[in-house]
């Protein structure tokens, strides 16, 4: 039989409470030291930590969505709507704790100032105001802070071991960050505006460029048909194609509803009116020629053009001044015809008119093709040099339209940015004087100090309990060993044992002071830095 086995031999009695209890009970102390240190540093911390006050305002992100094309939706700013308040607090943290931020508050408030007198004072020494200035920097940025507070909701304050401090440089702080950032949000849209305006500037002096190269051939050519030609080789299919379209509906729906319009009109006066009394008028015949500029250039546009629009809502504007104008001359002309009849005779008279334009803008566009199509087989080099230069022409007047557009895009952001339209950081509520400190928290060192206490000494004692292999009773050795015990000797009081003693006390004496270590990095070094 081993006599030195861990394991009992024999049946056990079970759990003894009790022995639980009394074993507890021997090593009090463990448990009673711990538990009084830790509770003792809780006190000191209290006592000794410098009261910290805490002095912030409540800011309000606000963003209005936008359905109008011409402006930036500014509820895509940030992506995703989840994203939104996390990456506003990392662009305001980012302003508000960076260098130039925290040294124009400094310089402002005249905080390296006081700075350098109060390490006069202190050390009997002066420092520079750079130095002063960079150490102030590191001490407002410590005491910054920026949080979420809820949705498009943030908490900005200032931490400082003098209430009316805190509530001053909390108060500066948000005026200051505030107008900062609205200062910085315009600064970008004006970089970008600047940007474009340079690059117009290019885009226009390649146009001029581009102009005159081929104002200067045109001017060259041996064919002087085609100096104010606008068939090119890139639109002449285009043309071709709506030259169709126009024939047939010339031919086709406009010569059928024209018959229709004479027509109402020969029932209604018994004679068709005399157009050339119109046509004749000068509104009506600028107003004409301009109509079938317009049209024709509508008509040589190449799809996808950003002037299309432009050009279509000039011609509409020209069209309803036509017939205005019509309609004025017929009220003078039948004033005892009801509005009905009259409008019958302005459309009759419009329609024909117009529809004499579009033959010229049909004809006048078959010219331009026919002639284009012989300069092409007569001299191919030339043809293609032209078309060259041609291209050239019309890419940079591509080019210069959107850049228009987008500068006028960009202004209007930028003038709506500066408004209440869109994103906006706004003061939700203002700081006030903070009354108590938030540092340091009594309660939560209290119950820091009362758990730490708790879990080093059940620690302490659950370890003493671990590392015993004494026997405490005759029944443990008996079990234990598997041995009948006979009989039982009195402790003998030897230098042995007295230095057994020594050095079981010399080593409870350093988990003291272990436990005070302990207690004094979590009260006085950690905690401090966790608030």
């Amino acid at each position: 039989m081993d006599p030195f086995q861990d394991e009992p031999q024999g049946a056990g009695k079970g759990f003894d409470p009790m022995a639980l209890v009394r074993a507890f009970w021997r090593r009090k102390w463990l448990f009673i030291i711990p538990f009084v240190l830790c509770l003792s540093m809780a006190a000191v911390a209290i006592k000794i930590m410098t009261p910290v006050y805490f002095a912030s305002g409540q800011i309000q992100l606000v963003i209005h969505s936008s359905d109008s094309r011409l402006l930036n939706d500014p509820s895509r700013r940030y992506g995703r709507p989840r994203d939104v308040d996390r990456r506003a607090v990392a662009e305001m943290e980012m302003l508000l704790t960076s260098p130039e931020f925290l040294e124009k508050v400094v310089r402002e408030l005249e905080l390296h100032l006081a700075l350098r007198q109060v390490q006069m004072a202190e050390e009997g020494r002066s420092i520079s105001e750079e130095t002063a200035v960079r150490r102030a920097v590191g001490r407002l940025r410590a005491k910054v802070r920026i949080e979420t507070e809820g949705r498009h909701l943030f908490r900005l304050g200032v931490r400082d071991t003098d209430p009316e401090q805190a509530y001053n440089l909390a108060v500066y702080l948000i005026d200051r960050f505030l107008d900062d950032y609205r200062e910085s949000q315009l600064a970008f849209g004006t970089t970008t505006l600047d940007f474009l305006e340079e690059q117009l500037s290019t885009y226009r002096q390649n146009r001029s460029d581009a102009e005159a190269a081929l104002t200067e051939f045109q001017a060259g050519m041996a064919s002087a048909s085609l100096i104010d030609n606008r068939i090119n080789a890139r639109n002449l299919a285009l043309v071709e194609d709506n030259l169709t379209h126009l024939r047939a509906r010339f031919r086709g729906q406009d010569a059928a509803e024209l018959a229709q319009l004479e027509q109402s009109v020969r029932s209604l006066l018994g004679r068709l009116p005399d157009i050339r009394d119109y046509e004749n008028d000068p509104a009506i015949a600028a107003l004409v020629r301009e109509m079938v500029d317009l049209a024709t250039d509508r008509e040589v546009m190449l799809p996808g053009n950003r002037e299309a629009d432009d050009l279509e809502t000039r011609l509409g504007q020209r069209r309803v001044r036509v017939n205005n104008r019509i309609e004025e001359k017929v009220a003078l002309n039948y004033p005892s015809l009801g509005f009905m009849d009259r409008n019958q005779i302005v459309h009759y008279i419009y329609f024909s008119i117009y529809r004499k334009a579009g033959q010229g803008i049909v004809d006048d566009l078959s010219r331009q093709v026919q002639e284009f199509r012989e300069f092409t087989v007569q001299q191919p080099l030339q043809s293609t040099r032209l078309t060259e230069l041609q291209d050239a022409v019309t890419r940079a007047h591509s080019q210069v339209a959107t850049m228009e557009s987008e500068i006028s895009r960009q202004s209007l952001n930028l003038q709506a940015s500066a408004s209440e339209i869109g994103f906006q950081l706004k003061v939700r509520q203002r700081p006030v004087r903070p009354r108590s400190p938030i540092e340091p928290d009594k309660f939560k060192l209290a119950i820091m100090g009362f758990v730490l206490s708790m879990g080093i000494g059940t620690g302490l004692v659950i370890l003493a309990l671990l590392l015993d292999r004494s026997f405490t009773t005759v029944e443990d050795i008996e079990r234990t060993l598997g041995l009948t015990v006979i009989g039982t000797l009195p402790v003998i009081q030897d230098d042995y044992f007295e230095r057994k003693r020594k050095l079981r006390l010399l080593r409870w004496v350093t988990i003291i002071l272990g436990v005070i270590a302990v207690g004094a990095v979590g009260f006085l070094v950690i905690y401090p830095r966790l608030s």
